[in-house]
């Protein structure tokens, strides 16, 4: 019998992967910056919360602040850190750009080992505060922590919709297409992409690593590793590259499938291969998806086909509409970030 607490602590965990997410289809399917690092963004975000919000004791020198602050906090932290991070690592093309922010992804996963003075170290932290936690019930609180997350999400998609249906991201699409004839047409685009990253990395420090610490409970170093990011970047693949609702859609479904593998009871000799259920389900999901939806289960394509249909005036008497009808993607992204040459 499931009970309802594990599958909305399961919803939980799918919500935060879907702001990830969808924070990854920002940067690297519309920005064209594949990144390897996410992870550590999420690390820094989180461990800046629950420093700026936790009192400070013997164990631990946190400042104490309200929530909300603590949230504000580490948005700009993790942006600062993004800023950092992105300014040498987008100088960098194609696969060195994913292993440059790999390494510092690594890297900043070893400064948390590393201080434990202030992080824990390998212990991690195991006091995290949580907005309106003494208001309900320790049973009921778990439904609170879903809706605030579901809520986020909602916050994230807001805004990586507004910036994907905006001038801006058509500059972002036709510098990700063709970059020389963006730059051909006054773009900066060094700057466009080094403010997409810190934006990435603002949002990442604002709403993902706070609300990951909330439904974690502790934090430890390990919960970072690359195995967080290849489970996004699976999650996003799944829902398709490009799509505004892809990402949300991909990280419910992996996170609900391969998540529902530890309701099997197995015996204890058949544990090491119930383990490895959780890898092996999100590589069956892939090879599906890919075999039969290449281009995830929501396409580029089709999205901004949609928004073009929704947004089209009806065309004057003896004027042609071949160029709204085009099946093209980088067409009109071309197009539309061709008429704003100061965004």
């Amino acid at each position: 019998m499931i009970s309802i607490e594990f599958l909305v602590t399961i919803a939980t965990l799918a919500f935060v992967f879907a702001m990830a997410a969808q924070l990854l289809n920002l940067e690297a399917a519309w920005g064209g910056m594949w990144d390897l690092g996410i992870a550590g963004l999420i690390g820094v975000g989180a461990y800046s919360y629950v420093l700026l919000t936790t009192a400070s004791d013997a164990l631990m020198p946190g400042l104490g602040l309200p929530w909300p602050v603590g949230m504000l906090g580490a948005g700009v932290i993790t942006g600062l850190v993004a800023l950092v991070i992105g300014w040498p690592a987008l100088r960098l093309r194609g696969e060195y750009f994913l292993i440059t922010t790999f390494a510092f992804a690594e890297i900043l996963r070893q400064i948390i080992v590393i201080q434990r003075d202030i992080t824990g170290g390998t212990f991690g932290l195991t006091t995290i505060v949580k907005p309106f936690e003494f208001q309900f019930t320790i049973e009921g609180y778990p439904y609170v922590r879903l809706a605030l997350t579901v809520v986020l999400t909602a916050v994230v998609w807001l805004v990586c919709s507004r910036i994907a249906t905006s001038s801006y991201g058509a500059t972002l699409r036709a510098a990700r297409d063709n970059e020389p004839l963006a730059m051909a047409m006054g773009k900066k685009i060094k700057t466009l992409r080094l403010s997409t990253y810190a934006t990435v990395g603002l949002m990442c420090g604002l709403f993902v690593g706070p609300a990951y610490a909330w439904m974690l409970g502790a934090l430890v170093p390990s919960v970072f590793s690359s195995h967080l990011t290849f489970t996004l970047w699976a999650g996003l693949v799944i829902g398709g590259l490009g799509s505004r609702f892809g990402p949300i859609v991909g990280a419910l479904l992996l996170t609900g499938v391969s998540e529902m593998v530890r309701l099997v009871h197995v015996p204890p000799e058949l544990a090491n291969l119930h383990a490895a259920a959780h890898p092996m389900l999100v590589g069956l999901l892939l090879i599906i998806v890919l075999r039969w939806r290449p281009d995830g289960l929501l396409s580029e394509r089709g999205t901004f086909a949609r928004l073009r249909r929704r947004h089209r005036r009806p065309a004057a008497p003896g004027s042609t509409a071949a160029g709204a009808d085009s099946p093209t993607v980088s067409t009109p992204i071309l197009t539309g970030s061709a008429h704003d040459s100061n965004s």
